[in-house]
């Protein structure tokens, strides 16, 4: 009997530690899925926001942008429903191919995200190609979460606004009572202005003359009047401009801001603008008679300011080297002959007591010069005026 009860004493320790190890195990084990016993159920992971996936910017790799534009993909209820762009401009020396991105933790949580193509990868924007970038789950490369499309384009070359006055002149169908059509007979390019001249007839009216004008610009607008006092006002197609002296014309061609502007001086005269009242005279010298001064008037037949130009030659010398018989001595107010006026010429003929009796002959040519406007001296014509000097006895 007392056997017995050792046997259950012993048999109840058994069990009960049985029983101690069996309740821990149970604790330890893993509780099942109800919905699926054969796996273990796992703690639930986290929803991804996508509003974190953003791009914040989008550098390139050795390249500086001048502008980057980021529209955002479109997300409504955390699920993105339109791409969104990257606008990108660079400099206009830069290459179009062989672009890679840049993507740091900066612009993009990389714990979180991982973006597709990487940064190791060149891609090209030649010819207005854009690349497609991919914002993925970190953790799960396949589960694409926000998408980019990324175009990049050189940088407007800005070319400045050409100001040039391509064509002035005087048509005959504008201007009736001309002989002809009257251009630009030479173009003068100075740092401050540029100067055109035109020659019309002797006669001509100078107050009303109608330009056909060409240029590349915005604008024409043309300064009328004497210079310190001309008024500014717009060209059109048939406008008529007065260049009568003391007037002058200035263009001035202006660019779409009004801020640079090219100015040209317009100068219209005669080609012939001196004119010597009395173009040929014979002298008679005898009884002893050495010297004879001859007086002839000459005057401003054009439109600006007249001054000395060259130092007055002689020609058609009959006999040949006599010059020194005859000598001119001219007379003009020192601040030029104006349009209009007369100044005179004294012509000297002077032989020596022993000089062989005969007839001689000279031209003197007189070279005027439009004050200021030395640059176009070769282009007036000369006024010239024969003598003839009879030395008898």
């Amino acid at each position: 009997m007392i056997n017995i009860f050792k046997l259950l004493n012993i048999g109840s320790a058994v069990l009960s530690i049985f029983l101690m190890i069996g309740c821990d195990s149970i604790d330890d084990a893993p509780i099942l899925d109800p919905t699926n016993p054969d796996t273990p159920d796992t703690p639930p992971v986290a929803e991804v926001v996508l509003e974190e996936a953003k791009l914040s910017a989008f550098p390139l790799f050795g390249i500086t942008a001048i502008k980057t534009e980021i529209i955002d993909p479109e997300i409504v209820e955390n699920k993105e429903t339109k791409f969104g762009e990257i606008n990108i401009t660079v400099a206009a020396e830069t290459s179009l191919d062989a672009i890679s991105a840049m993507i740091t933790s900066k612009e993009l949580n990389l714990s979180k995200f991982s973006i597709t193509p990487g940064n190791d990868i060149k891609l090209s924007y030649v010819d207005g190609k854009t690349n497609l970038y991919t914002i993925n789950n970190a953790t799960d490369d396949k589960e694409e979460l926000l998408h980019y499309t990324v175009s990049i384009t050189k940088e407007a070359v800005i070319v400045p606004e050409t100001l040039e006055l391509t064509s002035f002149k005087f048509e005959k169908s504008k201007n009736p009572n001309l002989p002809n059509d009257i251009e630009i007979a030479r173009t003068v390019e100075n740092l401050a202005n540029d100067k055109i001249y035109l020659f019309v007839p002797v006669g001509t009216d100078f107050t009303n003359l109608v330009p056909t004008i060409t240029y590349t610009g915005t604008t024409l607008h043309y300064h009328e009047g004497p210079l310190r006092s001309s008024v500014e006002k717009i060209y059109t197609e048939n406008t008529s401009m007065n260049f009568k002296y003391p007037n002058s014309i200035l263009l001035e061609i202006k660019n779409k801001n009004n801020d640079k502007s090219k100015t040209i001086n317009v100068i219209v005269d005669v080609i012939n603008p001196l004119k010597i009242e009395e173009t040929f005279f014979d002298v008679y010298l005898s009884d002893g008679v050495l010297r004879a001064d001859h007086v002839i008037q000459w005057t401003n037949q054009g439109n600006h300011l007249l001054e000395y130009g060259k130092e007055y030659t002689q020609e058609n010398q009959d006999p040949v080297g006599i010059h020194y018989l005859f000598d001119f001595y001219t007379t003009m107010p020192s601040g030029g002959l104006a349009p209009g006026d007369s100044d005179h010429i004294v012509a000297a003929i002077d032989f020596p007591l022993d000089h062989p009796q005969g007839v001689y002959k000279t031209t003197a040519v007189f070279y005027p010069r439009i004050k200021d406007n030395a640059e176009i001296d070769d282009l007036l014509e000369p006024a010239r005026m024969d003598v003839i000097a009879h030395f008898v006895w």
